[in-house]
């Protein structure tokens, strides 16, 4: 098949311009993939680890997590068009959950046979990558082309291609991200940004839901690449639960959110890897125009308004009264070493995802949730890697700048806050995620 069939004029008039893209997707795919040429997978940003000893032993309770966070990454590197991403990802997701209860070789053999089945997580997502070359391999074959549209979002093709308006589709609301490794020798940042949260774990009452997390790991990357696959999943599990006759809205997402974050690290303790992270995680219910906050450890978030910036996160830092004396309670201690408190001289922060060797650390989440308005514009997600160095006053007038700038593209706006970081003495991995709440038209039209 062609790659260039944008170019043929008729062909343009004969169907939706999204529907065209798709079919380009689909061929590139065919040209690239190592099931056609032979060669072994080279691609990019395919999976989060890339070495036997970055990885961890994968459960059947965590299986699923795992490859719809392995699914989303790929259509999304692979430069999958928007309005197919999300019918592909449970197509994907429901034929690789059988072909791996199928793929005996994928189980690690040591465990015992009467135990359920846990696997790799480095074979776990080479096994992912190779099954989506295959149904993508697919979708090129001619019978299956005739059906090409039923993988599209609900009524996102237009029914009279000749008068095609995809490109006239209002701009919504976006987001864009930025992380450097900077002066450790690894870099232990990870984050995830799901701006179709909702549809992809189809929670029907939350389908509009968008999803951000910063993850801020220490002694090794592993708990925040956990926590990045798990946590969306986890907590999806709880909004999807019948909600208690007496408990408020509020309650609801602080319990969802607190039994999200406390299976996390109950179930990361069970590895017994020596890795933490911190976590903050934002869901923002776009129908209701609320915005709920969680959160372990010092990562914060800065909520932002031409007339009001919020600060949403009260860092668990030991030294404050009320950590310090739940730590004392817990049997732990606050001391100072290497020039900050720590539990038991260890760990600067009181919470976290992980650490499963401190006892006084826990993973128990503090919470925040607030009515948006017409007020507010953008959040900004970051690790103390940015907020140590950087004023949030600095980072406010950055983005408004920046926004207002026509020749400054979305993208950028983090990388510059990184910079500014770096410049401002900042030794530490940092990570930028930036959440608009209203178009940038909109954000600059006020």
């Amino acid at each position: 098949m062609s790659t260039d069939v944008a170019a043929d004029p008729l062909k343009c008039a004969a169907e939706c311009a999204q529907l065209l893209e798709f079919k380009e997707f689909l061929a590139s795919t065919a040209a690239s993939s190592e099931l056609t040429s032979g060669n072994e997978l080279t691609r990019n940003g395919n999976c989060v680890t890339r070495s036997s000893n970055d990885t961890y032993k994968v459960s059947a309770d965590e299986k699923r997590a795992e490859i719809i966070s392995a699914i989303w990454k790929q259509l999304a590197a692979r430069g999958c068009p928007r309005a197919f991403q999300l019918k592909l990802l449970h197509a994907a997701t429901a034929q690789l959950e059988q072909d791996i209860s199928h793929a005996k070789e994928l189980e690690l053999t040591e465990l015992d046979a009467s135990e359920p089945p846990q696997y790799d997580l480095l074979k776990l997502q080479k096994f992912v990558s190779n099954q989506l070359d295959k149904l993508l391999l697919k979708l090129t074959d001619n019978a299956a082309m005739e059906k090409l549209q039923l993988y599209a979002d609900d009524e996102a093709l237009c029914e009279q291609p000749m008068c095609c308006t995809c490109a006239s589709v209002p701009a919504a609301p976006a987001y864009s991200a930025a992380a450097v490794k900077n002066k450790p020798r690894k870099m232990e940042d990870r984050h995830v940004c799901l701006e179709r949260y909702g549809a992809m774990y189809q929670l029907s009452e939350h389908s509009d839901s968008r999803f951000f997390g910063v993850f801020d790991g220490h002694s090794g990357a592993l708990s925040a690449c956990y926590a990045t696959s798990q946590l969306p999943q986890l907590l999806a599990a709880q909004l999807q639960r019948t909600r208690l006759p007496d408990e408020s809205d509020v309650d609801y997402y602080r319990n969802a959110f607190e039994t999200a974050f406390l299976l996390a690290d109950e179930r990361f303790a069970r590895k017994r890897i020596t890795s933490g992270t911190t976590a903050v995680c934002a869901l923002i219910n776009s129908d209701q125009q609320q915005l709920y906050v969680a959160w372990v450890g010092d990562s914060k978030a800065l909520l932002v308004g031409k007339r009001t910036q919020l600060q949403l996160v009260k860092p668990h830092k030991p030294e404050t009264v009320d950590e310090r004396r739940r730590i004392e309670l817990s049997g732990g201690s606050v001391i100072h070493a290497q020039g900050q408190w720590r539990v038991n001289g260890i760990l600067n922060v009181g919470r976290s995802i992980g650490d499963y060797s401190l006892e006084a650390v826990i993973a128990e989440p503090d919470f925040v949730d607030v009515q948006l308005t017409e007020a507010h514009d953008f959040l900004v997600l970051g690790s103390d890697g940015l907020w140590d160095h950087v004023p949030e006053s600095f980072v406010v007038d950055t983005v408004y700048e920046c926004l207002a700038e026509a020749t400054t593209k979305l993208e950028d706006i983090p990388k510059l806050l990184v910079e500014a970081a770096k410049e401002r003495d900042s030794q530490d991995n940092i990570t930028v995620v930036l959440v608009l709440l209203k178009t940038r038209e909109q954000i600059n039209q006020r």
